[in-house]
């Protein structure tokens, strides 16, 4: 895979295609919903700094972990406290 500043850069023209990398294998830690305690109130789509959570069929948010870095800002901004990171197992 090549890489390019013309996709990359902050300045990129919009009208452009961008070069979107799965990120998933980078983490070493994911989140975990706890049903019970989601108040599905967004706050993580909101704030999740890759885009990787989104709305699902059953009015809870779903992360694509294909796309997921691990970061931990959805369970840190979670006001019910309902995302937990848990670590990665390696096979």
């Amino acid at each position: 895979m090549q890489f390019s500043t013309e996709y990359e850069s902050a300045w990129a023209d919009a009208r452009k295609k961008m070069l979107i990398t799965r990120t998933g294998d980078w983490r070493f830690r994911h989140p975990v919903t706890k049903i019970a305690k989601c108040r599905q109130c967004g706050w993580c789509y909101l704030y999740c700094p890759t885009g990787c959570i989104s709305p699902g069929d059953s009015g809870y948010f779903r992360v694509d972990m294909d796309y997921c870095k691990g970061c931990g800002i959805c369970a840190y901004e979670c006001p019910a406290q309902a995302i937990v990171m848990v670590r990665e197992e390696v096979d």
